[in-house]
């Protein structure tokens, strides 16, 4: 399947120019200036392009399962798919999701419930495939409070 995006100002590595992104098979084939008259493009009108984000490193997985202290969503695979949304809506396209794996002392909630929960919930929303982006753990051990 091709797709050609044109007339978007292209967020380029050392520029931005008005351009055209060729697409064939979920890759980027081309990345040209000016814009394109091929029947069946996608005009973006001069829309910003720009690639993906990485965020390497985000809490917010675990801030969807407790949204305050002391209140658990009840379905983690629900917190993991809106946190997901979220990261896609934000032009993220590969997370590295933060679990902690340590520090008990004064939580309301057990980091061990947690973690295993939200654990379990990446591995299986990516063996499935059914996240908008990608997803990879960064286990963090917090010592600070020992």
């Amino acid at each position: 399947m091709s797709t050609l995006l044109t007339n978007a100002r292209l967020i380029l590595e050392h520029e931005c120019v008005l351009g055209t992104v060729a697409i064939d098979d979920g890759r980027i084939r081309s990345v040209d200036s000016g814009g394109s008259t091929v029947a069946g493009h996608v005009d973006l009108d001069g829309d910003y392009l720009a690639p993906g984000l990485i965020e390497m490193h985000t809490d917010n997985l675990e801030k969807h399962l407790i949204p305050r202290p002391g209140v658990m969503w009840p379905n983690a695979m629900a917190a993991a798919l809106a946190h997901d949304a979220q990261m896609a809506a934000a032009g993220v396209t590969t997370v590295y999701d933060a679990l902690c794996a340590g520090y008990e002392r004064g939580s309301q909630t057990s980091r061990a419930e947690t973690f295993t929960k939200l654990f379990d919930a990446i591995e299986s929303g990516v063996s499935a495939g059914v996240f908008r982006i990608d997803h990879a753990l960064h286990l963090r051990c917090e010592l600070s409070g020992a």
